[in-house]
């Protein structure tokens, strides 16, 4: 499958896209591993990724991004010192 695209996104888009990508998958992998990750996306030859499904969860992430927005954001919780 060569990837055939010409679309651009805002760097903001961009960075929320990958946002949404590696948090699907990790939620369909439940891997921490950046080589997973890694050697799945890279090209085997020109415009052509090791893994297919990389490029249509790409898109999938864009979609998401256009239509929803940014992630939710984290809430975070002070650490308590006595505990």
């Amino acid at each position: 499958m060569k990837i055939d695209s010409t679309e651009t996104l805002t760097e903001k888009q961009g960075y929320e896209a990958m946002l949404y990508m590696l948090m699907q998958y990790w939620k369909a992998t439940g891997s921490n591993d950046l080589t997973d990750i890694l050697s799945g996306g890279e090209y085997i030859e020109k415009d052509t990724p090791a893994d297919p499904v990389f490029w249509y969860d790409w898109l999938d992430a864009i979609e998401k991004v256009r239509r929803e927005g940014p992630l939710p954001f984290k809430v975070l919780y002070p650490v308590d010192p006595e505990n």
